[in-house]
């Protein structure tokens, strides 16, 4: 499964901040067991807790995972992180 978004995209589409720290997340290597299904990307993304993290192929801001802010409606460091890890598939990042 091709994601319909590149690192570009991401990018631009979050904060500064946001982005860092799920560059850092990324680049840690701190998204384990991933899985491509019907609805896109699922994985546990390791952090002060173990969180559960699903986003669309469609759309890196659309999904949910069980961290606070997530749990809030809102896109957090845990999705965009998996976001890229949907682009990247584990090669460096590049920043």
């Amino acid at each position: 499964m091709v994601p319909q978004y590149d690192l570009e995209k991401i990018k631009f589409g979050v904060d500064e901040k946001t982005w860092e720290r799920a560059a850092g997340i990324y680049e840690a290597g701190k998204i384990t067991e991933t899985e491509e299904g019907y609805f896109g990307f699922t994985a546990r993304v390791l952090g002060t807790h173990s969180y559960d993290v699903a986003i669309s192929e469609d759309s890196f801001n659309c999904g949910h995972c069980s961290c606070f802010v997530g749990q809030s409606g809102n896109v957090c460091k845990h999705m965009i992180a998996l976001a890229i890890w949907a682009v990247l598939r584990g090669a460096p990042l590049k920043k």
